[in-house]
């Protein structure tokens, strides 16, 4: 009986020391993953040919990102006061069909022209033509 426990014992310690011995493997892999790649990383960042790379980058893509964000196309073409005392159907000529139509409580029809290359929901470059009896009597473009 002895014989069968001590026996039991040792197959059960061989166990575990392959199981340890296996965990150990694989911890020492997942440490070199996490240590070595920051440190090639860090030698590759710190050779001045990959920062000179990296700072002309950064600087071309800045002056790209402020010169195109100066030249942003308007919505619509620009109005002027020709448009005022213009029916419908000449605005919808010039403009096209309106966003939005809405009536305000003194019975005045408002068109409003929202631009469709807008990112964020904002009343920014949108234009408002207030019609009072069939003809245009304001315009508002907000900035």
């Amino acid at each position: 009986m002895l014989e069968n426990i001590r026996d039991f014992y040792r197959n059960v310690s061989r166990q575990n020391n392959y199981l340890l011995n296996v965990i150990n493997t694989l911890e020492d892999e997942a440490y070199n993953l996490y240590t070595t790649y920051p440190q090639k990383l860090w030698k590759t960042m710190k050779k001045p040919l990959f920062l000179k790379a990296f700072f002309v980058l950064l600087c071309v893509a800045l002056l790209f990102s402020c010169s195109s964000s100066k030249n942003a196309k308007k919505g619509h073409p620009a109005l002027d006061n020709a448009v005022i005392s213009m029916t419908g159907d000449e605005v919808r000529k010039k403009l096209g069909e309106p966003d939005m139509v809405s009536k305000t409580p003194e019975n005045k029809i408002i068109w409003t022209y929202v631009p469709s290359w807008k990112i964020l929901p904002d009343n920014k470059n949108t234009i408002y033509i207030e019609f009072e009896d069939g003809k245009v009597v304001k315009i508002i473009k907000a900035r």
